[in-house]
């Protein structure tokens, strides 16, 4: 459905306005009250109807304008005009990856409020898009290449959901999946051989958890899969507009201002696909904690798994364990 509405705004970006003070726009799928326009500079913008928003301050961010309260006049058709008093949101860009994603991102948080909402829920849902759209100017936490590794775990998933739930939210996080009982770390390399970095704490999860270690070859090529062809495929999966914007959220917080390079840089899929292993962190060399003088923090080694017995999914048939129940493996 995103993408039928992109395509509307596509068509909008084809037509002329008849007048200079009149927006171009037409009515959303999932609603009969809010609709998607084009600017006067060519680019999307939403006008929420809401009442009681006029002691609302707009908001003006780098890639984003929020107004409130602005009587607005809208042309559906060639015949039709109306006037209301709309919530505006703005894209102030005309990079059409971006704009795609900018329709998709305000589209669930659109769906998810009534066809009236109160001021008090539209400022709640209008706060999600503030803080997603001001990381893009901060520095990604983590390279592309693990991001997508993260991402083609949960694309490949037998439960993307619940993966979802459990994916890390904190750089200091030392899992990257972690549902309060088990582990799963995702290590990704580029070479030939399945050469990995560990902290040491990473090789140590508490005494009554379980780990698994899912690692892959991801190899960038010039044609594969790039983080968004995953992160669509894992939405069309996934029905929650909650967890499709959890997912949205947590690549934001991660990529930062990496964000425009991500549509360029893709990666040979079936080369990942046919590379995947999980290993049972037990089987994973380590160093002794007992031989680690106490003054001694933060270890980090490589380890070369090339040679390590691989998980096989008939070990974990009987494990009581949701989140690796939840993946393919």
């Amino acid at each position: 459905m995103k993408q039928s509405i992109y395509k509307t705004f596509a068509r909008l970006q084809q037509k002329e306005s008849v007048r200079k003070d009149v927006f171009l726009a037409a009515t959303l799928p999932f609603t009969k009250k809010h609709k998607i326009g084009i600017s006067s500079e060519g680019y999307p913008m939403f006008f929420i109807e809401c009442t009681n928003t006029l002691h609302f301050s707009d908001i003006n961010l780098e890639f984003i304008s929020i107004l409130f309260s602005r009587t607005c006049r809208l042309s559906e058709s060639d015949s039709k005009q109306t006037e209301n008093i709309y919530t505006i949101i703005l894209l102030k860009t005309g990079n059409s990856d971006f704009q795609q994603y900018f329709i998709e991102i305000v589209c669930v948080v659109l769906e998810q409020l009534p066809e009236s909402p109160s001021h008090e829920q539209l400022k709640k849902e209008i706060q999600k898009l503030i803080e997603l759209f001001s990381r893009f100017n901060r520095p990604p936490r983590k390279t592309i290449q693990g991001l997508w590794a993260e991402l083609f775990i949960i694309e490949r998933a037998k439960v993307p959901e619940y993966l979802i739930q459990s994916w890390h939210t904190s750089p200091n996080d030392k899992f990257d999946f972690n549902d309060g009982y088990d582990k799963i770390e995702v290590k990704s390399t580029s070479t030939v051989r399945r050469m990995h970095s560990f902290s040491l704490e990473q090789l140590y999860p508490n005494q009554n958890s379980n780990l698994l270690v899912a690692s892959v070859f991801v190899i960038q090529t010039g044609q594969g899969k790039n983080i968004f062809d995953l992160k669509d495929s894992i939405c069309k999966r996934v029905q929650s507009l909650q967890l499709q914007f959890r997912l949205n959220d947590i690549l934001s917080q991660t990529l930062g201002n990496d964000f425009d390079k991500v549509f360029d840089v893709y990666f040979d899929y079936q080369q990942a696909l046919d590379t995947l292993a999980f290993y049972n962190f037990k089987n994973i060399p380590t160093i002794s904690s007992d031989n680690i003088p106490e003054e001694i923090n933060n270890i980090r080694f490589d380890c070369d798994l090339s040679h390590i017995i691989s998980a096989r999914s008939d070990e974990f048939i009987s494990t009581e364990s949701q989140l690796f129940k939840s993946i393919q493996i």
